[in-house]
């Protein structure tokens, strides 16, 4: 099944991937992740899970959402590589005695050379459509009419007063997908250089600037309030950015400028931070899960779909 979306940038991919292997498993199900691993120098297929050496796991040679899925989800198998198909088979070939029962396309909903049992699609209701606009004009990549193509849709970041009118237009573009809600939860947040939990309490005294290098950064700044956070600005990188020296120097300015006493950022950034100084003001990363509000039944329906998929 392949886990996509409409427009470019950031809807909680990642997050749902790793919630669906996390369910899936649950229910007994055996799950493999297939992914591009994008911004990777490495031109080869790779195959890695958590039960590997995680520090030797770089995002050049990576990406940076394999390497988090891989700390995340330690009894899942993360295929790495353009030719999804290719990667695939050689999951089955090498879990010969238990091959996986599912195979999660990550960023799949437009890879539509690989056959797909069910395609769920994400829609950031902030702004799920952006615009109306296709790439390069703006940042669907495909028109709205694509969503009919959905068999599950997702909606994220619900904001309660254009729900109804979100719903009419997705009921619209597609009256036969079941559509569920989902929020961000926050799980914690840790020190970069030790990894060790943090202070909540002491961490939210303190004036904050947060970084990332996501697909939608004003999303992390408002969760950081929303979680109780004291937000003193935000430095936003480019998608999926790898930070060095100059990087952090650049922040320490930022937060010197902004009065703020720490440095907060998201954990897929910190797989990207190839140096983690001792930097003043220390840095920490928020770790998240997608959380939806009907949990019971996104599973069920997924599950009976998954059911009647041909073998």
């Amino acid at each position: 099944m392949s886990v996509g979306n409409l427009t470019v940038g950031g809807t909680g991919k990642t997050p749902m991937v790793m919630r669906l292997a996390a369910g899936l498993e649950q229910r007994g199900l055996r799950v493999a992740v297939l992914t591009r691993g994008y911004g990777r120098r490495q031109a080869l297929p790779l195959v890695i899970n958590g039960r590997g050496d995680l520090s030797q796991y770089r995002p050049d040679l990576m990406g940076d959402e394999p390497i988090l899925l891989a700390r995340r989800l330690p009894d899942v198998t993360i295929g790495i590589g353009a030719d999804r198909y290719a990667l695939g088979e050689k999951i089955i070939e090498m879990e010969e005695s238990t091959p996986p029962d599912v195979f999660l396309l990550d960023d799949g909903f437009q890879h539509l050379r690989l056959a797909r049992d069910l395609d769920l699609v994400l829609l950031d209701s902030t702004d799920p459509f952006g615009g109306g606009a296709v790439l390069p004009a703006g940042p669907l990549r495909e028109p709205r009419e694509a969503l009919a193509r959905a068999d599950l849709i997702v909606l994220t970041r619900v904001d309660e007063n254009a729900r109804t009118e979100l719903l009419e237009e997705v009921r619209r573009l597609n009256p036969r997908a079941p559509v569920f809600r989902a929020g961000t939860k926050f799980v914690g947040a840790f020190d970069a250089a030790t990894h060790r939990t943090a202070n909540l309490f002491a961490l939210k005294q303190q004036p904050a600037l947060a970084f990332c290098g996501v697909g939608n950064p004003q999303a992390f700044e408002n969760d950081l309030e929303r979680w109780g956070f004291d937000v003193a600005g935000l430095v936003a990188f480019p998608d999926h950015h790898r930070y060095g020296i100059e990087d952090f120097k650049l922040l320490v300015r930022h937060a010197d400028r902004a009065g703020a006493r720490v440095l907060l950022t998201t954990e897929k950034d910190m797989v990207n931070l190839s140096v983690v100084p001792p930097s003043i003001p220390p840095t920490f990363y928020c770790r998240i899960e997608l959380e939806l509000d009907d949990e019971a039944g996104f599973f069920a329906t997924l599950t009976e779909r998954l059911q009647m998929a041909p073998k």
